[in-house]
């Protein structure tokens, strides 16, 4: 056997196994979902949460990087569909008023899963959260795969703002309701004068074009009135509410 074909063996074997380590999170419920507080700022009343996914699998791995490794092996969709699917049973437990926000990434969405995922269910008050770690491909299609969901009610978020891929050009051609704020952003805005730059960049595009931005990662004071003296109204974070299981 030659250094390639060794190469390509050790490889599959990888892929073999990390495969059978996402199957086994479907197979044996390898997985729970906590709800983080979306909170007003100015009077700290809570106004939706967002959906966190938790793993007990072999090994530990934190819930990305689970996300990630399901995605190289053909399983993202699956175990995405699994992970909103267990959000959604805690849906009844919240008051009628309070949104669920929910990760869902564009491959996902363009599958056309969600639909009979969430049949019956009061799509106004569901927050279709896109998690962005690399290029959409294909934005046309992305889109005529939300347009349905939108007519039904249902309302968008663009995750990341601020880091990685997006940028104004993707926050622009999802066109959504809700800016999620990088949390890198939060930590920075205030002591670093590019990050305040790069807020106030947002929070004007979101003022023109008819959406809401909303803080991550807030964990202090300082952090909290420097994002409200940028315009920022929305926010998460450990200052505002920790991750919890709620009472059913």
């Amino acid at each position: 056997m030659d250094a390639s074909t060794q190469h390509l063996t050790v490889i599959h074997r990888e892929q073999s196994s990390a495969a059978a380590e996402v199957e086994a999170i479907l197979r044996y419920d390898q997985i729970s979902v906590v709800l983080q507080p979306i909170v007003r700022l100015r009077d700290r009343k809570i106004v939706g949460v967002e959906a966190l996914s938790r793993f007990t699998a072999e090994p530990p791995r934190k819930p990305h990087k689970w996300f990630a490794l399901a995605h190289e092996v053909g399983l993202g969709v699956d175990l995405e569909v699994f992970a909103i699917q267990k959000a959604l049973e805690l849906l009844p437990t919240l008051p009628t008023n309070i949104y669920m926000s929910v990760n869902v990434s564009p491959a996902t969405l363009i599958g056309g899963y969600l639909g009979a995922l969430l049949f019956g269910t009061r799509w106004s008050r569901i927050v279709l959260e896109v998690t962005e770690h690399a290029a959409v491909g294909d934005y046309a299609a992305l889109n005529r795969a939300l347009q349905p969901l939108k007519e039904l009610g249902a309302r968008l978020a663009v995750d990341d703002a601020g880091a990685g891929y997006a940028s104004l050009r993707h926050i622009a051609s999802i066109a959504p309701d809700i800016i999620k704020l990088d949390m890198s952003m939060a930590r920075d805005v205030a002591s670093d004068r590019g990050a305040r730059a790069v807020v106030a960049a947002l929070v004007s595009f979101a003022r023109e074009s008819g959406s809401v931005v909303v803080a991550e990662g807030i964990e202090t004071t300082e952090q909290l009135n420097a994002l409200q003296a940028q315009g920022v109204h929305y926010g998460q974070g450990y200052l505002l509410g920790r991750p919890s299981t709620p009472k059913r």
